[in-house]
């Protein structure tokens, strides 16, 4: 239901001369859920969009996507909301410069899990003061919630 949505918007995008006929899609490390979506996504665009031509392109995730889209050049991204709108404010990763988004869709509801295994006692997240925590990757979106959560 979603897709059609998405196609037409970029199709619209496309089919007007401000718009590159390709376009890159800034996804996120080969490892995470960004990537393959953005391949899947670029093929559908090529496939079904006369003219288009869209490739998925290896980033560091939400907060260079957003920077990617900020560079003025034919981007679409994958972010996490919290990146995203903090992207359009000019607050923390962004301080002194907004980016000018839009909103294409939301593809799916993220959630962030803080886990660790049980022998180490930690039960709340004020148990985390004085450890050492992995916060995700360097500017993903991940890294962005985990530094404020904690």
């Amino acid at each position: 239901m979603r897709l059609p949505k998405l196609l037409a918007a970029l199709a619209l995008a496309a089919s007007s001369s401000v718009f590159a006929q390709n376009i890159s899609i800034a996804t996120g490390g080969t490892g995470g859920v960004y990537y393959p979506m953005g391949g899947g996504l670029a093929a559908v665009l090529s496939k079904h969009v006369a003219g288009m031509q869209a490739t998925a392109e290896v980033t560091g995730g939400s907060v260079d996507n957003l920077n990617l889209i900020a560079s003025g050049k034919p981007y679409v991204g994958f972010s996490m909301v919290d990146a995203a709108l903090d992207a359009a404010r000019g607050v923390d990763k962004f301080t002194g410069r907004k980016v000018d988004l839009r909103t294409l869709l939301v593809l799916y509801p993220n959630r962030m899990h803080v886990v660790t295994v049980e022998s180490t006692g930690i039960k709340t997240m004020r148990d985390l003061k004085g450890k050492r925590v992995a916060t995700g990757s360097p500017g993903s979106a991940t890294e962005v919630m985990a530094l404020r959560l904690i």
